[in-house]
């Protein structure tokens, strides 16, 4: 597959890593001379590929053959492979300990916890 490079004006989000999907969506421009903006079609977000090099705000992707590349007004976004970037506590317990070191009164509204059963 041929690498593609896209340069961004702004900052890269700093969650982006190689190995993330890149995605874009097509957009159009409306509204009337002065006071446009630009829509997109939820329904038509194409894959670009994975990203393989993060240099400064600049994206190297490997992009399929069979697809044409964003265009500058494009909407880019990525995405993560739930796989490797999952979050949670895991195991059959979890201990904690909360320590106010505040000489001052302080209220604990909510402390959560996600708790499912995985053997029997």
């Amino acid at each position: 597959m041929p690498l593609i490079t896209i340069g961004f004006s702004q900052d890269i989000n700093v969650s982006v890593q190689v190995g993330d999907l890149a995605w874009y969506v097509p957009t159009n421009v409306q509204g009337v001379q002065g006071n446009q903006y630009n829509t997109n079609d939820i329904d038509n977000i194409l894959l670009i590929g994975p990203i393989t090099n993060i240099t400064g705000n600049t994206l190297t992707i490997d992009q399929p053959v069979s697809q044409a590349p964003p265009t500058t007004t494009d909407f880019i976004m990525f995405s993560k492979d739930n796989r490797a970037n999952i979050s949670g506590v895991l195991g059959y317990y979890a201990r904690v300990k909360l320590i106010n070191d505040s000489k001052d009164k302080i209220e604990l509204f909510a402390v959560g916890s996600e708790v499912f059963e995985s053997s029997k």
